[in-house]
Order: C-alpha cells, then sequence, then structure tokens
C-alpha cells in the first residue's frame, strides 16, 4: 500500500486495526530519522491506544508539513485539532 492510499484509509476509520495498524506502524517506523515529527520506533504489537493515535497523527503531521509533492486526494480542512494535527479529508471531485 502507498503512502496516498494509506492516508485515505486512515481517513475512513477512526482507529486502525489489523492490516492498516500493521502497514501504517511499517510507514512510520521506516521515516523515523527523516522526519522531525517521527523520532522513534513504535511497536506494533502494542494495545495502547494513545500510541497508535500518536502514529496516525504523526504520519499526517508528516504529510502536512514536510511531505512533498501533496496528493490531489487529499485536502486540508484549514484545521487543526486537539495535538495540532492538521485535519485532513477525501477529495470528492476527481
Amino acid at each position: 500500500m502507498g503512502f496516498e492510499q494509506l492516508l485515505i484509509e486512515l481517513l475512513k476509520v477512526s482507529f486502525p486495526k489489523g492490516d492498516l495498524k500493521v502497514e501504517m506502524f511499517r510507514l512510520h517506523n521506516d521515516l523515523v530519522g527523516k522526519s522531525a515529527y517521527i523520532l522513534k520506533h513504535e511497536n506494533v504489537n502494542t494495545m495502547c491506544g494513545s500510541c497508535v493515535m500518536r502514529v496516525k497523527s504523526n504520519l499526517f503531521k508528516y504529510y502536512h508539513h514536510e511531505y512533498e509533492p501533496k496528493f490531489d486526494s487529499l485536502v486540508f480542512q484549514d484545521k487543526y485539532v486537539l495535538d495540532k494535527r492538521p485535519v485532513y479529508g477525501v477529495n470528492k471531485k476527481q
């Protein structure tokens, strides 16, 4: 699964589980040291909800602030949530 598809799938669920969670952690751990937002490896087998949501949040922060080029399929909603995570939606005009 590519980065764009992963972000779209993460937007469809509030809490990633199963293969989506594994893929999310794999990408996150691959980006350790390459991003100011992803500083340490996370354990994919964690049962901690806060840890899972931190990984999800870090990926969106990385995409918003550091990743280029931006995907046409994702639209920034001009707002941020509690942990300063940018809020994105899926572009339905494609």
